[in-house]
């Protein structure tokens, strides 16, 4: 299962590779990144639907990287660049994350398995197409996405208390196989997580802050 993760994995890293060096053209890269985030959400939540599989305590959008994903989407619809900022200090850590691991157990169907890879390839190419446009992240932007997403993760401990899910894995590990497995038990693993967060954000903000030079 680990070994066909990252062949997928490895796959998608390099057609994002490819997309870079081959197109270059960041407004032809959102055009394609609109149309599979459009065909993503679209296509998993429609068939979810369809045969009656839909779950609310897992098919929420409501996991960091799906609700970036989502955000994207809207702004690009609503032609919105305001949260670009979060969006891409969640997406590149996020991405690399998703591609790294998998939080989907034996028994997930195989359309989940597709919107996972589908989504995070996604962020990783808003990601790409913020690096070719030499979009950066200010200090400000850095501890502004911070708070937001501090306040979003108190909002989703509070709806899993609601509805038994484990979104943000608040509650336990996430199944799968993945860095959880060689962590402590919870509450540790979940300080683990956050600080791996806390890197990623703080790593992204160094390589786009340098844009702001170029």
């Amino acid at each position: 299962m680990i070994a066909n993760h990252y062949l997928i994995s490895g796959i998608l890293s390099l057609l994002l590779y490819l997309i870079y060096y081959k197109i270059k053209d960041s407004k032809k890269i959102k055009t394609l990144l609109f149309c599979l985030l459009t065909l993503n959400f679209f296509s998993f939540n429609t068939y979810l639907l369809a045969t009656d599989s839909f779950n609310f305590k897992t098919h929420l959008p409501l996991h960091l990287c799906y609700i970036s994903e989502l955000g994207i989407l809207l702004s690009i619809i609503m032609k919105n660049k305001s949260y670009y900022s979060l969006f891409l200090l969640n997406s590149l850590g996020g991405g690399v994350t998703g591609f790294l691991n998998s939080n989907l157990g034996s028994d997930a169907l195989l359309i989940e398995h597709i919107h996972l890879y589908i989504s995070h390839f996604n962020l990783l190419l808003f990601s790409l197409i913020l690096y070719i446009d030499r979009f950066y992240v200010s200090k400000n932007d850095l501890i502004k996405s911070i708070i937001m997403n501090a306040l979003i993760f108190i909002a989703i401990t509070i709806v899993n208390d609601i509805i038994g899910s484990n979104y943000w894995f608040t509650k336990s590990r996430p199944p799968g196989v993945n860095l959880t497995t060689i962590l402590p038990e919870w509450p540790f693993y979940l300080f683990t997580l956050i600080s791996i967060g806390l890197l990623s954000y703080y790593l992204t903000f160094r390589l786009f802050l340098k844009n702001r030079d170029l």
